[in-house]
């Protein structure tokens, strides 16, 4: 449910948001951690991951889309607009959202389906016929949204530690 009417999509701005952007990937990167010890926490990877996100968006003619609430930036998506498949698959490009993230002070509020709902208008801008997102299997909050929004478990990888 939407309960947010003053919710503002709009795309990054690296000139104003760069703060907000890193203060959500790392919300994002140690809330992953905490499903996944073996993530390592936000702080330790935010500007490196940060700086190939964003090299990997303009690479993808993809972006990057801020949800804002009262002035206060409180999640993105990161679209990478032209994905070339791997070879096993048709050769034909799709879209892939790198990470979404919603501040846990806003969860549950609609601003998950907001900024989805933005990242699919862009990827059927883009001219591709598939979006894809991928989810630890620990993350079901995540998990159970991205199948609300319309998204069909696809393939999973399995992991065996040695």
């Amino acid at each position: 449910m939407d309960s947010h009417p003053e919710l503002h999509i709009r795309l990054y701005d690296p000139a104003n948001d760069a703060a907000a952007l890193r203060a959500c990937f790392i919300e994002l990167q140690d809330w992953e951690h905490a499903i996944e010890p073996s993530i390592p926490e936000g702080e330790a990877v935010v500007d490196a991951y940060l700086a190939e996100m964003l090299a990997d968006c303009g690479a993808s003619a993809g972006c990057v889309f801020l949800a804002e609430s009262a002035g206060t930036v409180v999640g993105f998506v990161s679209v990478f607009a032209q994905v070339m498949p791997s070879k096993d698959e048709a050769q034909e490009p799709h879209a892939y959202i790198s990470d979404m993230v919603v501040r846990s002070s806003h969860r549950g509020q609609g601003v998950g389906r907001r900024l989805m709902a933005e990242a699919a208008a862009f990827a059927h801008k883009a001219g591709v016929k598939e979006l894809r997102v991928g989810v630890l299997v620990g993350n079901e909050g995540a998990h159970r949204l991205y199948r609300d929004c319309g998204f069909a478990d696809y393939t999973v990888e399995l992991r065996k530690v040695l």
